[in-house]
């Protein structure tokens, strides 16, 4: 009997993934452009408050809210223009109002501002062209403090950094911030059958070697640190010396291939031999051989995902994310969606199944359609492509009918 974990639930695996004591990478400074979807190693304060003044957020006139009766009698006379950029702070005497820009610091003195659209011009004095009731005390002024006050943590260690956030820095003066490193992920794809891109076809009966470069490219998107291994051939010792270069060198290793129980899958020997196995097999479908386990000598974490490239997507996916996000000290949390079925259902496996589907706009409302989609899930790379998402069937669950509510996660949002 194995001395750990078996055919877990899926639940089950990622609570395991949870408990295992995992220690992030250290950080590095990088110049902010150069941190487009890193992870950002410390907590982003305000050095100030933004806006440092009250500022108009419309074009219009800044006024006394006291002198409301008079704008509408008698009007109020006009003082210079103050534009975005002045130097100097105008200061608004009563009786009068000072023309101010989108962006410009309120005059000293003025608590209101009234827009352009709301003002008639007459005789160099202004008047209002609305009902008084339209009117309210601070109406589009953006106050001190408005977009953040100082010492407020606008981007939290552990944040994935975006275009937005980028733009955040330049607005804070931030030149250089400390990011986690990128975690070093080795790729090992193993079996006879597989050929690299490019190689001239032995004989009929060879797959290109798609998870290498399937893999690469979604670490790639991660902002990770890919390491292809080459190929290697249904050999142990092979397989063993691999692995052995592969856990000294990396921070997590994947493999593909040789998980199943073939006669020549010795991936799954030399993974036992070498780590400290925390699963083997999950009651997943696509992915039911995935093990997740640790290189002890160095804490290298391994993934032996299967060798079909949908499935190993997918359990990638699953479980690498997590690791990887332990690893940069971040909680990651898949983003779930309520989705409404378009067709019917049909369940011929008890397990829990990740099932690709296709995404349609059906009249405003996010529904799921899977007609479009090849029955073999776990060989067939097409499809992932194009609009799809993984739709959430529950393990032993019934068929669904249309119209039903289904969980689903976007593969562009991991």
């Amino acid at each position: 009997m194995a001395d750990f974990p078996t055919m877990v639930s899926y639940e089950q695996a990622l609570k395991i993934i949870q408990d295992l004591p995992i220690k992030p990478l250290g950080t590095q400074q990088v110049h902010f452009k150069n941190a487009l979807h890193r992870i950002c190693a410390q907590d982003i304060c305000a050095p100030y408050n933004v806006p440092a003044y009250p500022t108009a957020a419309m074009d219009g006139y800044a006024i006394h809210f006291d002198d409301i009766p008079m704008l509408l009698q008698e009007g109020l006379k006009i003082l210079p223009p103050n534009k975005a950029g002045n130097p100097t702070r105008p200061t608004l005497q009563r009786g009068y109002a000072i023309k101010t820009f989108t962006g410009s610091i309120m005059p000293l003195n003025a608590d209101t501002l009234i827009i352009v659209e709301h003002i008639t011009l007459q005789d160099n004095r202004i008047f209002l062209n609305v009902p008084k009731e339209q009117v309210q005390k601070s109406q589009w002024i953006r106050q001190v403090g408005d977009n953040y006050k100082e010492g407020e943590i606008l981007l939290h260690k552990g944040d994935k950094i975006g275009a937005f956030e980028i733009g955040l820095l330049a607005e804070l003066n931030y030149n250089f911030i400390q990011v986690y490193q990128k975690v070093r992920v080795g790729i090992l794809c193993v079996g006879d059958e597989i050929i690299e891109v490019g190689e001239i076809n032995p004989h009929s009966n060879v797959v290109r070697s798609v998870n290498t470069h399937l893999l690469e490219s979604l670490l790639l998107e991660m902002q990770q640190e890919p390491i292809i291994y080459p190929i290697v051939k249904d050999d142990k010792a092979l397989i063993k010396a691999a692995y052995e270069k592969a856990l000294e060198e990396c921070d997590m290793l994947i493999t593909t291939g040789g998980m199943s129980m073939g006669d020549y899958d010795y991936t799954q020997e030399v993974m036992k031999e070498l780590t400290q196995i925390h699963f083997k097999g999950v009651r997943l479908k696509p992915g039911k051989p995935v093990t997740f386990g640790t290189f002890a000598k160095k804490g290298t974490f391994v993934l032996g995902l299967p060798g079909f490239p949908n499935s190993s997507a997918v359990t990638f996916l699953l479980f690498g994310l997590p690791i990887l996000a332990r690893l940069q000290s971040r909680v990651y949390k898949p983003m779930l969606l309520q989705a409404k079925l378009l067709e019917d259902v049909y369940r011929t496996d008890s397990r829990m199944e990740f099932r690709a589907c296709e995404i349609i706009n059906d009249n405003g409302i996010l529904g799921v359609k899977f007609s479009a989609k090849k029955s073999l899930q776990s060989s067939m790379i097409n499809n992932l492509t194009h609009n799809t998402a993984l739709a959430l069937l529950a393990e032993n669950g019934s068929n669904l009918q249309a119209g039903e509510q289904i969980q689903i996660m976007l593969l562009n949002e991991f």
